[in-house]
């Protein structure tokens, strides 16, 4: 769901005939799975495995019938994300899913694709002259940074062989985020100790060291991870190399290697005589199955995804991820997204450190040092997502990564667009044709919500030419589904490729009992988090808001606020979430804690709006925004610009 990819995979890894029957018949023989998936089909060897071509779709589309990006036709992606995808106010899931939705599907995401960036190959997007957060000095030469995704070897050359992308990792549900798609990363994982995988101090995951502790000497033969600065020296290392990207996508991936090793405890009390590979192995089967018990059963079901009954393996399905599944479907995750990650005790009470904002959780493996992941996984229950729909809080279109100005700072919305455009993908209209869902002939066909429907005919005028992944969140949504018909269909197609294109698919695993079956099936992610953390007061369905805390039902977090436009020059809009009415007291502070603005205010059950005037002379820079009502506050930041 948020893609920063780096570092290069060698995809020459069968170079003779004689090596390349040898991992076949080591494949068709083995009874675990490869790490880089090769051989999971005995037919097809390569479907699923790191280094194979993704699937199509669509035909591709470039501008020049190559390679060449297309949408020369189409609007500026950030002029598509001011004028469209700017968030205004809170919007609440209909289905009361909570953030374990995104959460989850941010790590499911990262265990069956990666598409590398092409380091020297830009994809710049033109900031407009005068935008208010990327280019406020009016110097029309602002640009948003992003590079191309990396063109698979050998494609690109003429029409009839145009650019195309490979997977480099496994398409596989395999856990391949836990363990890894490459032997070596696998193999630095481990302890070597009855099974389990390297952890550092507090359970956490193991540190880029030699001990795999915090203050251990740097290892360099640990596996590479992504970093937001290259100046950092210390990171957590896992199964894929995007783990550090947020700190609850790092939580997740903590959860499931503790589970890893408590498994590795019941086996080989299990079994007392077995190795510490037998252990590993057959840990990794039962992990792996859980995380895809976890799909199926629970996260595609909330989301209102229903698919054919199972009925075994496929040797000629093509798991493989498709190209509008990755470039355009599967980022409905980042609309999802709040501007605030809860930190609660099991109580329900906010940690002594308080919340975080969404743009403070970005490559900070630090925070997780301070107060562990219990937190972080409390936290993901307790909250409800945004709603799916044109809309993105600025934590991600205007602060990705970092502030504006810093180098860091991206337009999340602004780059899926683009990234669209780059890929090949047509238009959406020409989408829904290849789906078989049947062409739109005008915008309130897309929606019937008045407003999208206006901003769309103003932005691209033709039906024809809206991009896919801003026509996929417009959409009218399937009813007691999370998203739309289009999405729905992209949905439906990977996760059965997925599912039944896996020959070691846990229903069908032939080395795991029908005891070990009946414990993956019934390991919900609720249990995952009571098995590994001190929480215990969460809900049996993760994914779906049921629990209440302090006899207070959750639905919006009391004071809950966003504050738009954010960055502000002089005067913005202030929306508050309330459960209660009463007086309450509104106060900015500078970074130094001295209070710049202070009122006194009325609050009003359920959602208040309040318009803030601030003192032009007031310096540019980050301020905070603090309501407080009884004992109950709530805090956001705030940047003022010129």
């Amino acid at each position: 769901m948020f893609p920063k990819n780096s570092g290069p995979m060698n995809i020459n890894r069968y170079t003779t005939t004689t090596y390349l029957t040898l991992l076949v018949s080591l494949s068709l023989s083995a009874q675990v799975r490869s790490y880089d998936g090769y051989g999971n089909n005995p037919n097809n060897p390569e479907f699923g495995s790191s280094g194979s071509e993704i699937r199509y779709i669509a035909p591709r589309q470039y501008a020049d019938g190559i390679g060449m990006p297309n949408g020369a036709d189409r609007p500026n992606p950030r002029s598509i994300s001011n004028e469209l995808f700017a968030q205004s106010e809170l919007i609440y899931d209909e289905h009361s899913l909570t953030d374990y939705i995104w959460v989850f599907g941010q790590f499911l995401d990262h265990d069956i694709t990666l598409i590398r960036d092409a380091e020297h190959e830009p994809a710049f997007i033109n900031v407009p002259a005068c935008d208010p957060v990327f280019d406020p000095t009016c110097s029309g030469a602002s640009l948003i940074m992003m590079s191309r995704s990396r063109a698979m070897e050998g494609t690109g050359s003429s029409i009839s062989n145009p650019r195309s992308f490979e997977n480099e990792i496994t398409a596989f549900i395999d856990g391949s985020g836990v363990y890894g798609s490459t032997e070596e990363r696998a193999l630095w994982l481990r302890s070597f100790q009855d099974g389990k995988l390297k952890v550092s101090t507090g359970n956490l995951l193991p540190f880029n060291t030699v001990t795999g502790e915090l203050n251990g000497a740097t290892d360099s033969n640990a596996p590479e991870m992504d970093v937001n600065d290259p100046t950092d020296k210390r990171w957590f290392v896992a199964g894929d190399v995007r783990a550090n990207e947020n700190v609850m996508l790092t939580a997740m991936h903590t959860l499931f290697v503790r589970e890893h090793n408590r498994m590795c405890d019941e086996i080989k009390q299990e079994f007392p005589g077995w190795t510490d590979e037998q252990i590993y192995q057959r840990a990794r089967k039962m992990i792996s199955g859980m995380i895809q018990s976890i799909t199926y059963n629970e996260w595609l079901p909330a989301m209102g995804v229903t698919l054919d009954p199972y009925s075994g393996f496929r040797d000629d399905i093509n798991p493989g991820v498709t190209n509008v599944f990755s470039a355009a479907a599967f980022r409905f995750g980042h609309t999802l997204l709040s501007q605030d990650l809860l930190r609660m005790q099991d109580d329900c009470n906010t940690v002594p450190q308080g919340d975080m904002t969404l743009r403070d959780a970005f490559f900070k493996p630090e925070v997780i040092l301070t107060t562990g992941i219990d937190p972080l996984v409390k936290g993901m229950s307790a909250q409800i997502q945004q709603k799916l729909d044109c809309k993105v809080v600025d934590d991600v279109r205007n602060f990705l990564f970092g502030p504006p100005g810093t180098g860091f700072g991206l337009d999340l919305a602004a780059i899926n667009i683009n990234r669209g455009r780059e890929r090949g993908l047509p238009d959406y209209n020409s989408i829904r044709g290849a789906l078989g869902l049947g062409r739109v002939r005008d915008f309130k066909e897309v929606t019937s919500n008045t407003e999208d429907a206006i901003a769309l005919e103003e932005l691209y005028s033709d039906v024809d030419k809206v991009d896919p992944w801003v026509g996929f969140l417009a959409e009218e949504h399937v009813p007691g589904a999370m998203f739309g018909e289009s999405i729905m269909a992209v949905m439906i197609d990977q996760f059965k490729s997925l599912r039944d294109g896996d020959r070691f698919y846990y229903e069908v695993d032939p080395e795991l009992s029908e005891a070990e079956k009946a414990l993956i099936r019934n390991s919900k992610m609720s249990d995952i988090v009571r098995r590994n953390t001190s929480v215990k007061a969460i809900q049996e369905n993760a994914f779906v808001m049921e629990r209440t805390c302090n006899d207070i039902e959750i639905e919006q977090r009391h004071l809950e606020m966003l504050a738009y436009p954010n960055p502000v020059r002089t005067n913005f809009d202030l929306s508050l979430y309330s459960f209660e009415e009463g007086e309450g007291s509104l106060t900015i502070q500078n970074m130094l804690g001295a209070t710049v603005y202070r009122r006194d205010v009325e609050i009003q059950k359920g959602t208040n709006e309040f318009f803030v005037a601030l003192n032009g002379n007031l310096p540019v820079g980050f301020y905070t925004v603090q309501m407080k009502m009884g004992e109950r506050r709530n805090a956001l930041k705030l940047l003022r610009v010129n």
